[in-house]
């Protein structure tokens, strides 16, 4: 009796092998599970019951594997690979030495590895929904501080690859503001169902040419001024004040401008260009005291 039991239990941990397994290789959907795990087995074993239990067993052992546009990601591993910045930047000038020198055929075998590389490494998805909101903002904050882009995937079932910028909120709305396809773009967090870092670096965009500048003005100012021609209106709640979001102005030549404004022009955003402002303002203020 004792024997049959250690068998059937060895059997079972097989099976959660087989299917830890084939969800290291890609994404997929249940369907796409149960028909894969089954193809090796002489008779058909695996159903959605036995291999949702499966998953839970895995999720149980410290695996995070979140289900997004119904398919299941291994979001990170409790053993994964903790690849360094350093690391990845030589994975990275491999890949372009790879794709520079040897034949499409190679670049593509190479790219396939690192594909697989990165199943094992400290890459991370999460699904994004309203209780983890606040985990995925910090998940694109350190995408930002280690210069790794990101995918979005939308609830539409969209994916883009951006390079992430800020977080910005947007007619009352928290945004990721990123570059995709060349072009800023700023994506409201509720069409987004789920994010992930990527091991691929980029570099810095030009701040200038990206950056968005959002200032309030008040008062009298608020009702006569005319929006500039790389200027939007953000938020209008005249007579008291409006809102205007300024994009890829030299910051030199936008302070200046905004200066002249006094007290009825406030910088809400970026914060650094918010703390830079109230500096500049206090450092003139003690050459007038002297």
């Amino acid at each position: 009796m004792g024997t049959k039991e250690a068998v059937k239990r060895n059997q079972s941990s097989m099976q959660v092998l087989k299917t830890l397994q084939l969800l290291l290789e890609d994404n997929y959907t249940m369907s796409e599970l149960i028909h894969k795990l089954n193809a090796n087995e002489k008779e058909p074993v695996f159903n959605n019951s036995v291999v949702s239990k499966y998953i839970n067993t895995c999720r149980f052992c410290g695996l995070d594997i979140p289900k997004i546009h119904n398919k299941y990601f291994v979001a990170s591993l409790p053993f994964g690979i903790d690849l360094s910045a350093r690391e990845l930047d030589l994975i990275e000038e491999l890949q372009n030495a790879v794709k520079n020198t040897m034949s499409s055929k190679a670049d593509g075998a190479f790219n396939d590895f690192l594909e697989k590389l990165s199943k094992y490494s400290n890459k991370k998805i999460i699904r994004v929904e309203q209780k983890t909101k606040q985990q995925a903002f910090e998940l694109f904050d350190k995408a930002v501080a280690e210069k790794r882009r990101i995918n979005l995937l939308f609830r539409a079932k969209a994916v883009f690859e951006c390079i992430p910028l800020r977080i910005v909120e947007k007619k009352g709305k928290t945004c990721f503001n990123v570059i995709h396809d060349g072009k800023e773009k700023t994506i409201s967090a509720e069409r987004i169902s789920g994010l992930e870092i990527m091991d691929r670096r980029f570099k810095q965009p030009d701040s200038n040419s990206t950056q968005e500048v959002v200032f309030k003005l008040t008062g009298g100012l608020a009702q006569r001024y005319s929006l500039k021609e790389n200027e939007e209106l953000y938020k209008k709640e005249l007579p008291e004040s409006i809102t205007v979001i300024n994009r890829g102005e030299n910051k030199e030549d936008l302070f200046a401008r905004l200066l002249r404004y006094d007290s009825s022009c406030e910088i809400l955003q970026p914060a650094h260009y918010r703390e830079e402002m109230k500096s500049l303002i206090e450092e003139m203020l003690r050459n007038y005291e002297a």
